[in-house]
């Protein structure tokens, strides 16, 4: 081989192989993290790739800690799972101590997205970064306690049909019964700067019978209509509040798949909003039906009273099943359970439409308040220099 022939060969390797070795071609992600100590935290960061990527996998990310500190944190390849529709799903792990009580902002950037979102640099998008930011303030323990951020139990991928209602909600639940606020932003492709070329669904296609909107107080997404079938990407920031302020905002980049498809999505029917005295126990029937009678359809529920102590449960069936048929949610509170902000459940019903997933799926929110009981027979009891007061709870002063 020639000297010229070489030359060309190896400005080839080195224009093309980086391309496919770094793209890490990103659905979606997110940045969690609780508290472990007064001025440390565990994160976890989950990202949703393209599972055909092998070239391009990540078995390790480069974490900004926004102390002035960068660190390789490895793949839980234990955690790995593999889902319909391509989908990789990632979690890097990983623990830090700050120099101190301060808000922080711990982000990762990955050069490349998937290809072909439509309203993501069109039609480049597999050139932008992926970049994924939270925000928290570590607190004075002794007066404001712990700071954990919320956890999103709906995971950042779903699916809908061309001209169909389509349906999501992140389904965030904060431990620490701080008040969760919503909003649509532009998804990122380096700190403070927003991808280009970005739109927002609704202005991909006709305008008529096109919007996009989320409730900012529960968080639930509702696009009616799409327009046009393609993957399409949006970012929700999920703010905390604590006695009227924000200490954490949260950036989720999610991925919204839209396909050419005739299909009707399954119906809920169910209470959506309720409050109920501690002790008392909630028995709520959920009907779940779908306009195609040919199709079976799987129920499904997430959200805050299935993680507390004496949880709530669902009874019904677990598999895909023939319509109609009836779930029931019950869940015995106490005095635990008490708080000042609404537990939020999402239902979500899943027909089996289509051959290589769960299918088209229908959701709905419902929020619960558990309150404590009026004070009778009211009693003082003194604790270790402090006041307990007991009749139904008990609160201490």
């Amino acid at each position: 081989m020639n000297f010229g022939v070489l030359q060309r060969l190896v400005l080839w390797i080195c224009l093309v192989i980086p391309a496919s070795l770094f793209a890490t071609h990103n659905r979606a992600g997110e940045i969690t993290y609780k508290q472990i100590s007064s001025l440390g935290i565990e994160i976890t960061i989950i990202t949703y790739t393209k599972a055909s990527s092998t070239a391009a996998d990540r078995d390790s990310l480069e974490v900004s800690w926004g102390d002035g500190s960068m660190e390789f944190v490895k793949r839980d390849n234990s955690k790995t799972k593999f889902e319909v529709n391509d989908i990789k799903v990632n979690y890097y792990i990983a623990k830090h101590t700050y120099p101190g009580v301060a808000t922080y902002s711990v982000s990762f950037l990955d050069p490349n997205r998937v290809g072909g979102i439509l309203n993501v640099n069109y039609p480049n998008s597999i050139d932008i970064p992926f970049f994924i930011t939270t925000t928290f303030t570590l607190l004075d323990m002794q007066f404001q306690g712990f700071n954990n951020s919320v956890i999103l139990l709906q995971p950042p991928v779903d699916i809908g049909c061309v001209n169909k209602p389509f349906i999501h909600n992140p389904n965030a639940y904060d431990a620490d019964g701080d008040s969760l606020a919503y909003e649509l932003t532009a998804p990122l492709q380096g700190l403070n700067t927003p991808v280009p070329q970005y739109k927002f669904p609704d202005e991909i296609g006709t305008s008529v019978d096109n919007s996009f909107t989320i409730n900012p107080l529960t968080g639930e997404i509702r696009w009616n209509s799409p327009k046009l079938q393609g993957e399409y990407n949006i970012a929700i920031r999920i703010k905390e509040y604590r006695n009227g302020r924000l200490i954490n905002v949260i950036l989720r980049d999610m991925q919204i798949l839209i396909r050419a498809c005739q299909n009707e999505p399954p119906i809920i029917t169910a209470d959506e909003e309720f409050c109920v005295i501690a002790g008392e126990k909630i028995s709520l029937e959920i009907g779940v039906d779908d306009p195609n009678q040919n199709q079976k359809v799987k129920f499904s529920a997430t959200g805050g009273p299935f993680t507390v102590e004496n949880p709530a449960v669902l009874i019904g069936p677990k598999l895909f099943t023939p319509v109609p048929f009836t779930e029931r949610l019950e869940w015995q509170t106490d005095c635990n359970h008490i708080s000042d902000q609404y537990y939020q459940i999402v239902l979500r019903a899943a027909d089996n439409f289509f051959p290589d997933s769960t299918g088209l799926a229908t959701l709905k929110t419902i929020r619960i308040k558990v309150v404590g009981p009026p004070p009778e027979n009211l009693q003082a009891v003194t604790d270790n220099g402090a006041v307990r007061l007991e009749w139904g709870c008990t609160i201490r002063l």
